[in-house]
């Protein structure tokens, strides 16, 4: 006895004309922001947080994918002796409302992260293990950093940085 296989007819996709109002707030990642900063992961403790910084360096890019509908970060730098590179894609789904994220880097991860924005300030969480906030200044051509991470059960500093947009 033989089986068939069943065939759907392929969809015929209809894009919006234009990104939503929701995609438009993520314009003001869009540039290429050197940055720089200090970590704190090593030699870290919970009585003092700030303990044993590491240089931080870096540049990170944003763009749009065409149509608009995607932002896409690329992202290399230095931790110390660390090298740290990868990419992620933004995106807002209408239905739940929320912007995701995927994140690949260059030791082999994949972070699957949500953003939100209030007030003017973006937040973000990477899977139960991080989280970020991105506080723009000057008219959006400054950008600070703050990245925590989950040590335990209490959430530590890992690292702040600064960026200035250059176009």
């Amino acid at each position: 006895m033989s089986r068939k296989a069943t065939v759907t007819k392929p969809q015929t996709l209809q894009p919006p004309l234009t990104p939503s109002a929701e995609l438009q707030l993520l314009n003001v990642f869009v540039g290429k922001w050197p940055t720089e900063g200090l970590s704190y992961g090593t030699g870290q403790s919970k009585e003092n947080p700030y303990d044993s910084p590491v240089r931080w360096i870096g540049a990170e890019t944003y763009e749009w994918l065409p149509g608009g509908f995607f932002l896409v970060r690329h992202f290399n730098g230095q931790i110390g002796d660390l090298p740290m590179s990868g990419i992620e894609t933004i995106g807002y789904d209408a239905v739940s409302q929320t912007y995701s994220s995927q994140i690949f880097d260059n030791y082999g991860r994949i972070h699957l992260g949500q953003r939100t924005i209030r007030d003017g300030v973006w937040s973000s969480s990477i899977g139960t293990e991080y989280r970020t906030t991105y506080t723009f200044r000057n008219d959006g051509n400054n950008l600070a950093t703050h990245w925590e991470w989950l040590d335990g059960d209490d959430w530590s500093v890992l690292t702040d940085s600064e960026g200035t947009k250059v176009n």
